[in-house]
């Protein structure tokens, strides 16, 4: 690490990479990066001093000693192709991330859903303990403003994607897994290969691993595993868990006891909704606890916690109209947050405008999505926001609501995002309604528009 002076970052903008390239600074590198968007957080790696460039060229490289790429990057770009000519080093984030925390005491959280929420809330429960512990997240901590905290003490908080085995690169002494689904199946293209992955994660000899046992898939992979390496968490039921919890309240706010082994450690609550958070607060408790943090500050800050931004964030707020904003472009996370919502506002128009996320995703949980999204009462489709993969014209957002609306007719599509904000602004006036905007795209720009519109009528 310490011969590595120069870093271009391909692909610098990104969530991941921008959290590493802030990372980097701090350890006195000279950082350089390319990127086509132009967004806020370009801006900050500018103001922070990174070399920013706005095209991909091939002479944006130089005498650099390294280059790290994004997995959205292919290997035709001019800045890998350049590199490669010039026998520079090339890694993927994941690695890079890997070989810079070596000598950190990692904490790597993984999981198909909550990882982001759970490695935040762990942090920030971290530190409330006086554990100043560094912080690499895959979205916009609102408390930070940022996606990267640097502490003083050796403690690191990773969220650890397990999307294309990155996770598999750290170096931890804590693992955590919130759950396991069947995603990511575009990269690892069977079930198989996506569960293997997560018990070599689960079993690395230098490090104990926190996981979640009401999660089936998880529980599964790892009955016959023995190890005290594995604590497990869930519900007072199952009493071969580590700790025990037990819930007392889902909507409206959170709360659970908890116990370790028949030890009764208390009650906790948080202010955050849904049996999904619950979980997530569960999982950040025990993960503090393990990792040396205070009780007692535990119990005093969880309240204290809000979630990132784009989780089940409301960006609007009148008395005829909520807008709320969320990340998940999963199935199965659509139904969380549909749960959540039905059961705290019963009898609310409640409106789903769902972006599903890159074509292959779609077409691999085609059959879940239309199972899924037939369940709400009302829903409005957009276009596939394809994040680089190129247009299937065998696979549309049209083609996916014509399935839905075969089992519901109350879904609509909506080709223009004019029409459809006109339609959410016109049928709010008519009764109370809440909007939730939901994919890991630019959906979240429907929401904030909205809310422009608003403020200006």
């Amino acid at each position: 690490m310490k011969t590595i002076k120069r870093v271009h970052f391909v692909g610098i903008g990104g969530v991941g990479m921008s959290s590493l390239a802030q990372f980097l600074l701090k350890k006195k590198k000279i950082i350089s990066g390319s990127d086509i968007s132009r967004s806020p957080t370009i801006n900050k790696m500018k103001k922070l001093g990174c070399l920013i460039h706005n095209a991909h060229k091939a002479e944006n490289i130089s005498n650099h000693d390294l280059v790290i790429t994004s997995t959205a990057i292919g290997k035709d770009n001019p800045e890998i192709m350049a590199a490669r000519k010039k026998k520079i080093k090339i890694i993927s984030r994941g690695k890079a991330l890997g070989l810079f925390t070596k000598g950190y005491k990692n904490i790597a959280i993984s999981g198909c859903h909550g990882k982001s929420t759970t490695s935040a809330m762990t942090q920030f429960l971290l530190n409330r303990s006086k554990i100043d512990s560094t912080l690499f997240l895959g979205a916009i901590d609102k408390r930070l403003k940022s996606n990267f905290y640097y502490g003083s003490s050796k403690i690191c908080v990773l969220e650890a994607d397990e999307s294309d085995n990155s996770f598999n690169y750290l170096d931890a002494y804590i693992s955590v897994i919130t759950n396991i689904d069947n995603d990511h199946l575009d990269f690892y293209k069977t079930k198989r290969n996506l569960k293997d992955a997560f018990l070599k994660f689960a079993k690395s000899p230098k490090s104990k691993c926190i996981v979640n046992n009401d999660c089936g898939t998880t529980r599964n992979l790892l009955k016959n595993i023995n190890s005290k390496k594995i604590i497990k968490f869930g519900q007072y039921k199952n009493k071969k868990n580590t700790y025990q919890f037990k819930i007392l309240k889902k909507s409206d706010g959170i709360k659970f006891s908890l116990k370790k082994q028949n030890i009764d450690l208390g009650e906790f609550s948080s202010k955050l909704n849904g049996e999904y958070n619950l979980y997530n607060s569960v999982c950040s408790v025990i993960t503090v606890l393990e990792a040396g943090g205070n009780l007692e500050s535990i119990r005093k800050n969880l309240n204290k916690f809000t979630a990132p931004s784009r989780r089940f964030e409301v960006i609007a707020k009148t008395k005829k109209l909520t807008i709320i904003d969320d990340y998940g472009h999963h199935p199965n996370a659509v139904a969380a947050i549909r749960q959540s919502l039905e059961n705290q506002n019963k009898n609310t128009n409640i409106v789903l405008v769902f972006q599903p996320h890159r074509f292959s995703r779609t077409q691999i949980l085609f059959k879940d999505f239309v199972r899924e999204l037939s369940l709400w009462k009302k829903l409005y489709l957009v276009d596939i926001y394809s994040a680089f993969e190129e247009t299937k014209k065998e696979l549309s957002s049209n083609i996916l609501y014509k399935e839905v609306k075969k089992i519901n007719n109350s879904v609509k599509y909506f080709s223009s995002k004019e029409k459809l904000i006109e339609k959410i602004i016109s049928e709010s006036k008519k009764r109370a309604t809440i909007v939730i905007t939901m994919g890991a795209g630019d959906i979240r720009d429907v929401g904030f528009d909205i809310r422009n519109k608003i403020s200006k009528s």
